[in-house]
């Protein structure tokens, strides 16, 4: 197990696999083995073959969190919520209260709005573990988020009391939320800056400071104390690039420009200013400069994840969509516990494409949005299950959808076309009339086909007395 896991690491999958295969014919209960393969098999897709075998691996060591975590991750790839929350509920409870377990569940509780039990979860771990920075740190984050500025401030000083790097705990970004939050951005303000007079100043603290005024409303004074880090560290990619987002707040583009430009004659390999530059001039109208710009960021970093994905929305919104298809396929294929880039790939696909085995392959990926409530995504699986056949589910997603995206033409067209489908022919015309509302608005929306079918199905059911 430990060689696979090594050939894995280097990068020779295939190795790996092949390794995996020939101990498993040997010995099928390899514990090792079937966690390594459960894995693939999820990545791949396959979530009830992984879940086979994890369940073969618990058989041998029933109190195992890391197979109890696996099935959970097979559970949330098939789409099953509730399974996924009782194992990782399962990993907690025989981890002992374990922090990585505990840590993992609190955050799928925050995920599936499920706060009061993340919060127990959390405060139960933090009893096991009293002085373990990660649940001190996450705990702090959850108050924050929720604006319990007590509980996060006694968290934050429970924190400080470990006397820890800062780089370990992000300490003096929590308590400056903490301040922020309260409006106390001058006491804010101080403690960055204590930080950075107390040692080296760091590019993060910099930062840190830079927003902290910038959400104070202090626009000016930020850009002067950036100008002053910036003459003691005139190198910093990080700061200049601060600088070039101020300069486009305070409505500068063109210095903004000319420094992304500079930072990527600088270093054509890395992506960020291209990024930044390539959505600056998007905003500004210069389309044609901005393809430019991202086809020649990704000629020196093919390899980049965010500019293959811009490429990719770019293609789509040109209708190069078998090309956009296929931007998604290769991130996909790297990454493929990227929700979003399930999301944006099972969408096209079952957009443009009718043939079974596209709509098998778009309902394997999109599985795991099954019951998630992201508007994008119910549309997304409401929609598959829709040409599936499958309407109340279909129905259960394409409501909330349609209510969450009010001003997304095909989201109100998909739950249009189901309607017509359920015979409720009232609520169908009000949704089709609301999609062509909605495309009329929209410079080029009203040739897309979608609007073509329903203006056709409009005109059939307005013609049924």
């Amino acid at each position: 197990g430990i060689l696979a896991q090594m050939l894995d690491a280097t990068g020779n999958s295939v190795g790996a696999r092949a390794l995996v295969e020939e101990v498993l014919v040997e010995d099928a209960s390899n514990v090792d083995a079937l966690k390594l393969r459960a894995g693939w098999l999820i990545a791949d897709d396959k979530p009830g073959d992984a879940i086979v075998d994890l369940r073969t691996a618990l058989g041998q060591s029933p109190r195992d969190a890391t197979i109890l975590t696996l099935i959970a991750a097979a559970h949330q790839r098939d789409g099953s919520l509730d399974l996924a929350g009782e194992q990782l509920a399962r990993a907690v409870e025989v981890s002992g209260g374990a922090a990585a377990e505990s840590v993992r569940y609190a955050q799928f509780l925050i995920q599936n709005r499920q706060s009061s039990v993340a919060e127990t979860v959390l405060v139960n771990a933090r009893r096991v573990s009293p002085g373990n920075p990660g649940i001190l740190s996450v705990l702090a984050q959850y108050y924050i988020n929720l604006n319990r500025w007590p509980e996060a401030q006694e968290v934050a000083t429970a924190l400080k009391a470990l006397n820890l790097p800062d780089d370990e705990t992000g300490l003096a970004q929590l308590q400056a939320a903490i301040f922020a939050g309260q409006n106390r951005f001058d006491d804010s303000l101080a403690l960055l800056q204590g930080q950075v007079s107390d040692g080296s100043p760091s590019d993060a603290a910099v930062v840190s400071i830079v927003q902290t005024q910038v959400n104070a409303g202090k626009l000016t004074e930020a850009r002067a104390y950036l100008d002053e880090a910036l003459q003691t560290s005139p190198d910093s990619i990080t700061l200049q690039l601060l600088g070039a987002s101020l300069d486009q707040q305070m409505g500068n583009p063109g210095p903004a420009a000319a420094t992304y430009r500079a930072q990527i004659a600088r270093d054509p390999a890395n992506d960020v200013p291209v990024r930044l530059l390539y959505a600056l001039m998007r905003a500004t109208g210069e389309t044609e400069a901005a393809t430019q710009t991202l086809d020649a960021g990704l000629a020196t970093a093919p390899k980049s994840t965010d500019l293959r994905w811009l490429k990719a929305v770019e293609l789509e919104a040109g209708g190069q969509i078998d090309a956009a298809i296929a931007i998604y396929d290769g991130l996909y294929a790297e990454d493929s516990n990227n929700t979003v880039i399930a999301n944006n790939l099972a969408s096209l696909i079952t957009a443009y494409r009718d043939d079974p085995a596209s709509l098998d392959r778009a309902e394997a990926i999109a599985r795991r949005l099954r019951g998630l409530e992201e508007p994008a995504f119910q549309d997304t699986y409401g929609w598959i299950a829709f040409r599936r056949g499958n309407l109340n589910d279909a129905l259960e997603h394409l409501e909330p959808a349609a209510k969450g995206l009010p001003q997304d033409l095909l989201a109100q067209y998909h739950l249009g076309m189901l309607y017509d489908k359920m015979g409720r022919k009232d609520d169908a015309i009000r949704q089709f009339e609301l999609a062509l509302t909605l495309a009329a608005a929209q410079p080029g929306a009203a040739g897309l086909a979608q609007m073509s079918t329903a203006r056709q199905a409009l005109e059939r059911l307005k013609a049924v007395p």
